[in-house]
């Protein structure tokens, strides 16, 4: 699987490339949203794992940028502002899975799983 990684922290990116590319996958990792849309214009990929609060846009938004490059491009939120509120809104907008920072490796790895899981049971509507 293909999965691109974006959060204004870089040490977030570091460990989840690191943890992600250990598990088999080919992970791009970004600090900056702008740069992650770019390379998904460019190349598709299977999963995006994004964090909610960046400065220059929010998940929720990079989401829905996201999906106009890329429909059917799976998501796992990242975030460490998980109120009801961002909870429902990322459910509303689609979001598959949702892990609260701070996280493990292992919470990563299972977020992700998760997010991919259901794969069969949405179409894809895009070629990624």
């Amino acid at each position: 699987m293909t999965i691109i990684v974006v959060d204004d922290e870089p040490a977030i990116v570091r460990m989840c490339v690191q943890v992600l590319q250990a598990k088999g996958h080919t992970v791009h990792g970004y600090t900056r949203a702008d740069e992650a849309l770019a390379k998904l214009g460019e190349s598709p990929a299977n999963l995006v794992v994004v964090d909610y609060k960046m400065p220059e846009l929010n998940g929720l938004d990079f989401v829905r940028r996201a999906w106009g490059l890329r429909p059917g491009l799976r998501v796992l939120m990242i975030t460490a502002h998980g109120t009801r509120e961002v909870m429902k809104q990322a459910n509303a907008a689609g979001v598959q899975t949702i892990v609260l920072k701070p996280f493990t490796p292992s919470e990563l790895a299972d977020g992700v799983a998760a997010a991919l899981k259901d794969r069969v049971d949405r179409p894809a509507t895009g070629d990624a």
